[in-house]
């Protein structure tokens, strides 16, 4: 009877033990799909090439925020949605990548209460470096040349409200449309012409290339005593060293 006893307790004394493994396994299960992607990516990233991982990183780059594009750490930003990449070259500084990429992006710039919309082609250098969350992360060096191009244009904007022939002229380049001082003739007499005028800026499309860019740029144009009038200005510059001057179209 003793022998009986024991062979007939055993199944409710191991029923428990036999559930622990099967909800452990249920349970690891779970976290194997809920982190399905971040695994892939860490085993993926496991055999890629370095330069391939950044490649993968400068692709999820979409958007991109530029602090303090007015200058003179007065504020300004850029926000650019979607920004893509192309000609996509790597070349590494030690544990650092140095990206050179054909952009276009898309947004508005805000600066002194107020906003622009904003279209970018242009080529672009910047650094990426290890990081934890997708391999390598950009170090906010970027976009060098449009924001060299918007601060150019900020200060023409600036010269023109206030009524300044001296500050427009040392924006234009040595060559600017012939000599500097036919540009400066030109500005007074546009300033006497239409004395109290104003300009808004609605729109500019950039393009940048090495040392030169292009800018077409839709604004308003208020005179006192007129309806604004709505135009259109095309522009050229060049890099004179670490600022950009107008070379037409001042």
């Amino acid at each position: 009877m003793r022998r009986f006893d024991r062979r007939e307790r055993r199944p409710f004394r191991s029923g428990a033990p036999y559930l622990v493994p099967i909800l452990a396994a249920a349970g690891a299960a779970a976290l194997l799909w809920t982190y399905r992607a971040e695994l892939a990516a860490i085993g993926s990233g496991a055999v890629e090439s370095p330069e391939t991982q950044v490649r993968h990183a400068v692709a999820n780059l979409g958007r991109a925020h530029l602090d303090d594009v007015y200058g003179y750490r007065a504020g300004g930003t850029a926000e650019l949605a979607p920004v893509r990449y192309r000609d996509v070259v790597v070349a590494f500084e030690g544990p650092k990548a140095l990206v050179t990429a054909q952009l276009e992006a898309e947004g508005h710039v805000d600066w002194r209460g107020q906003s622009a919309t904003l279209t970018y082609l242009g080529r672009e250098r910047f650094h990426m470096h290890p990081c934890s969350i997708a391999l390598y992360c950009a170090e906010g060096d970027g976009f060098d040349r449009l924001r060299g191009v918007l601060l150019a244009l900020f200060r023409r904007e600036d010269a023109f409200n206030a009524r300044d022939p001296a500050a427009l002229g040392r924006l234009a380049s040595p060559g600017h449309d012939g000599p500097r001082a036919e540009a400066l003739r030109r500005a007074a007499g546009d300033y006497a012409a239409e004395p109290g005028a104003r300009v808004r800026i609605l729109a500019w499309q950039i393009r940048a290339d090495r040392d030169s860019a292009e800018v077409g740029e839709d604004y308003e144009l208020a005179v006192p005593g007129h309806e604004a009038r709505r135009l259109r200005a095309h522009y050229r510059l060049a890099r004179d060293g670490a600022r950009w001057l107008f070379t037409s179209g001042l």
